[in-house]
């Protein structure tokens, strides 16, 4: 494992960093299982007598991992918050500790960012900004927020990219691809989770974080998405001020929305900025099927009087329409106790589609419809319920497309959010109008004529091209030049089987061979009594290879 992955990455040292936090934080049985305790980082750090440090006296599982990947490094981090989104892989009660990852570091001196401001914009600092405060009111790992006024007079917040980060983000994919790509291969019980492509999701996210024009554009979404809206405010960025690695948008100015105590300066009710968040997700998702992902109390603002504001876009989601009616197929089962339907269109919302035992998914979603959904959902808990859903989903190991799993955590986030501010917070009166309004749509003349005639369209186009089709593969045929290609699992092993048994048996053959020959050298009285012996002794060793080849491999 070292040797591969050191190869592909290049650098030993962060390799045994890794292998050093892991085991202290108690995850030396991951480690072995991985193959990273041995090389020569691992030899380095035993010698030194750092890899048998002690693991930390936390009590869970999810804050030991949560305390690691936050001293591993940024990179680590929001690979934390990524996997903090999908508790059908780690399970809901790690999924959750994750979710408490602060993505915050020590902030670096303006002197140093001063000049990725000047070079990505192409002016002084001065000629930008008529004010420009000179210390960090925010830093995460990937850049820092700083106050500022425009030359027009317009207070804004500007957020600029850390430099060298990429190649810091870089470095750190490539280990991750390699450790994914050895666990995929070497660790059959983890295989179903999909590791490599759960870097490659990590990846593209932590891509799109890195080039600030995509937020920009995904801000200015929102903000024609919430044109006119009373409640909701949208800052606006400035693109004459912002590029990829700097942006630049309206300060917002308020406080964090669970800071009950603000609430009389702001003329505001907890309850009514409780509804206010929850109906404004619930209209993200189902009509505008953009939304979100990350709603904490620290991402929302109390900015007026029952008016609330959405921070860091970094992290949003997106829908299809065919996802808004398969939610609003999933709540219609269990209102109608239909355990078959519920199972239909949850597996729409996973990565393949497909599970092995249909039939004892279909009764125990069955079961959790009798006993538990119907008391959950009574009580108003839509986030519990969605919590014993995803254990269902990950006992059968389903794994959940990342859209879906980004749209549970923001429902579980802005439900628990409301619940700060009211305990008493009901989400099924809140979100039921909007399945209800997705099913009548759904049924509408409208909606069936559409899908009618969408319908028709493919039909028709696959008239069309069903004879060009024919004709390609019958001139295939005409020339020989079909092929056909099969795909096997697990062939390889078996080959690899017989390959290791055909050579003992041969041995074995050999072995005996010898030793009948020696035999008769012995009993012929020819002159050949020393030959006669090394065939023995030669046989003998033959023979004690051929035990211990079997006694290693545990197939006896």
């Amino acid at each position: 494992m070292y040797r591969s992955v050191s190869k592909r990455v290049g650098n030993a040292v962060r390799l045994a960093e890794v292998v050093q936090v892991l085991v202290r934080y108690g995850f030396s049985d991951v480690v072995h299982r991985l193959g990273l305790h041995e090389g020569l980082p691992a030899k380095v750090l035993r010698g030194l007598h750092l890899i048998e440090a002690p693991s930390a006296e936390l009590d869970t599982q999810g804050r030991r991992l949560r305390a690691a990947l936050t001293e591993i490094g940024p990179t680590a981090v929001k690979f934390g918050q990524i996997l903090s989104t999908r508790p059908d892989l780690v399970g809901v009660a790690m999924a959750k500790d994750l979710g408490q990852l602060q993505d915050r570091v020590a902030a670096t001196a303006f002197d140093t960012m001063k000049p990725v401001i000047e070079e990505e914009l192409k002016s002084p600092l001065h000629d930008l900004f008529f004010e420009f405060d000179e210390e960090a009111i925010a830093s995460a790992s990937l850049s820092q927020v700083y106050r500022a006024v425009t030359r027009t007079g317009k207070r804004v917040a500007v957020k600029v990219q850390r430099p060298g980060i990429r190649r810091v983000i870089d470095a750190d994919l490539d280990l991750m691809r390699a450790i994914a790509e050895w666990i995929a291969e070497h660790v059959s019980d983890v295989a179903w989770m999909d590791p490599e492509g759960m870097v490659e999701e990590f990846a593209r996210s932590v891509k799109r974080e890195l080039d600030f024009s995509i937020e920009a554009r995904i801000i200015e979404r929102f903000r024609k998405n919430y044109e006119g809206d009373p409640h909701v405010f949208i800052p606006r960025v400035y693109p004459e001020l912002s590029s990829e690695r700097v942006m630049t948008m309206d300060w917002v100015e308020g406080v964090r929305v669970d800071e009950i105590t603000q609430y009389g300066r702001f003329r505001s009710n907890p309850h009514t900025v409780a509804v206010t968040g929850a109906e404004t997700l619930c209209k993200q998702v189902f009509e505008h099927r953009f939304f979100h992902a990350d709603p904490h109390p620290g991402n929302i603002m109390l900015v007026g009087e029952n008016r609330i504001a959405f921070l860091d876009y970094g992290m949003v989601g997106s829908l299809e329409e065919s996802d808004t009616v398969a939610i609003a197929d999933v709540l219609r089962a269990i209102f109608h106790q239909d355990a078959e339907a519920a199972v239909q269109a949850v597996l729409q919302f996973t990565t393949s589609g497909e599970v092995g035992d249909h039939s004892a998914l279909v009764h125990e979603v069955a079961d959790y419809i009798a006993f538990d959904a119907e008391a959950i959902i009574a009580s108003g808990e839509v986030g519990k319920a969605i919590d014993r859903l995803t254990v269902i989903l990950r006992k059968y190991k389903l794994q959940l497309a990342p859209r879906v799993s980004l749209l549970l955590k923001a429902l579980a986030t802005v439900e628990s959010t409301g619940r700060a501010l009211d305990p008493q917070i009901d989400m099924v009166p809140i979100i039921q109008p909007y399945a209800e309004q997705i099913v009548q749509q759904r049924f509408a003349p409208t909606q069936l004529a559409r899908e009618a005639r969408k319908n028709m369209m493919l039909m028709m186009r696959l008239g069309r091209e069903m004879p060009k089709d024919i004709s390609q593969l019958m001139r295939m045929l005409r020339r020989g030049n079909f092929k056909m290609q099969l795909n096997h699992e697990g062939l390889s092993h078996l080959a690899s089987a017989i390959d290791r048994a055909s050579n003992r048996v041969t041995v074995g053959l050999v072995t005996g061979s010898i030793i009948v020959g020696s035999s008769l050298l012995l009993a012929a009285d020819i002159g050949a009594r020393t030959l006669g012996l090394g065939g023995f002794i030669f046989a003998g060793l033959l023979g004690l290879t051929l035990v211990i080849s079997i006694l290693r491999a545990r197939d006896f």
